[in-house]
């Protein structure tokens, strides 16, 4: 008996400092680890130094993704408008200046008129394949870079080294030839700025940070182009991005009546209307713009291709062109909402109105059964004629013993 309880407490003993053990070698090594990790990378030590605990051997041991979160994550690219401030104010440097003030311009009337005004003349481009484009050059010189304006019939217009002041002068020129001209107020905070500079031992053209690179004596009437084209199309998407932000607007006001009362008064033609907006914008976007593609011109130009790609990923057109698409979906998912719950309110009007004809119909029928009734007992307590000689009484008794 002696040495079976003696076998037991020798057991117990051992188990209990096992135990122990283990505790205290699964501590050190989280610290270890954790000492490790520190000398990496400092800004996730305070994560890892929060989580050690005193595990015993059994416990869960990290994952690989946590012993490789020194790999470095990816940013996401975010354009930010650049102001005129912001950009170098170097000599040699010189201002672009991109705006989209129409879903389309007039250029056959704004090319006659152009020429009329005498102040610009058209330019031309190398490539006969660039369609919907004029290309117009100051004709007198300020300075040894000459100023170039370029007109696209999607609604923008590119300003090469041309002030301000012209830029304005021009767009107030243009608003003849505007179809379906946005705000002012839109246009202005919508514009896109860059500047472009001459490099001497470039030999292509190139994008660098917010400059344009240019390649002196050569012709790069095709690069500005291609610019302009990657520039106008962000100011376009700003615009409608502009356009989007209205239209949301107005429907938060619902949502939020909504969210408070639990009723939404609204217009079934106001509703069809926005709807109407939101599918027209988004028509314009996937269908009529060239933001989900490349352009045709640019597939049998590589280099102007890859020219023309990282410009538009330096506006981060991509990323942006499908957020707007993202919020489009979701407005129009929003109005449908709003429009179904405005068709049943009025299924629910016609209804109450067939209701009440019924009631109507009912309480006519009600007046008419009365009156029959009215009508029918009235004889039994007819009253006595008054006769006005004898002769006429004794006809009426005669007639009463004949009736009965």
């Amino acid at each position: 008996m002696t040495v079976y309880l003696s076998r037991i407490a020798f057991n117990m003993l051992r188990t209990s400092s096992g135990r122990c053990l283990n505790v205290t070698i699964s501590t050190e090594t989280a610290y270890t680890n954790s000492n490790i990790f520190f000398s990496k990378n400092d800004l996730f030590s305070i994560v890892r130094r929060g989580n050690v605990r005193n595990y015993s051997s059994d416990a869960i041991h990290p994952t690989a993704a946590l012993e490789n979160s020194s790999i470095p994550l990816k940013k996401k690219t975010i354009h930010k408008k650049a102001a005129l401030a912001d950009l170098p104010q170097k000599e040699g440097h010189y201002l672009t200046m991109a705006y989209a003030t129409a879903n389309s311009y007039d250029l056959k009337g704004l090319k006659e008129a152009l020429l009329q005004q005498k102040l610009y003349e058209p330019g031309t481009l190398q490539a006969q394949e660039i369609g919907d484009v004029v290309v117009a050059n100051a004709v007198y010189r300020v300075g040894d870079e000459p100023r170039e304006i370029i007109f696209f019939s999607e609604g923008a217009v590119v300003f090469w080294n041309c002030s301000e002041l012209e830029a304005s002068n021009v767009l107030d020129f243009i608003k003849k030839y505007e179809i379906e001209s946005y705000p002012t107020e839109v246009v202005d905070r919508e514009r896109e700025v860059m500047s472009y500079f001459y490099q001497p031992n470039a030999k292509k053209c190139y994008l660098q940070e917010s400059c344009f690179v240019m390649v002196p004596n050569k012709d790069n009437s095709l690069e500005r182009y291609t610019f302009s084209q990657a520039m106008a199309q962000s100011a376009r998407l700003g615009a409608w991005e502009a356009r989007l932000e209205a239209l949301a607007a107005a429907v938060s006001y619902h949502t939020r009546r909504m969210r408070r009362t639990g009723i939404a008064q609204v217009d079934k033609k106001e509703v069809v209307r926005k709807l109407g907006e939101l599918f027209a914008l988004r028509h314009t976007l996937n269908v009529e713009s060239d933001l989900l593609d490349t352009p045709d011109f640019y597939w049998e130009q590589e280099e102007l291709e890859r020219l023309y790609s990282s410009t538009v990923a330096y506006f981060t057109i991509p990323r942006r062109t499908r957020v707007l698409n993202e919020r489009l979906a979701h407005c129009v998912e929003l109005l449908e909402l709003l429009s179904s719950w405005a068709a049943d309110r009025h299924h629910v009007r016609l209804e109450w109105m067939v209701i009440a004809l019924i009631l109507a119909e009912v309480c006519f029928e009600l007046m008419h059964f009365y009156e029959r009734s009215h009508t029918r007992e009235r004889p039994r307590g007819f009253d006595r004629p008054t006769f006005t000689s004898e002769l006429e009484e004794n006809l009426f008794q005669d007639l009463s013993i004949v009736d009965t």
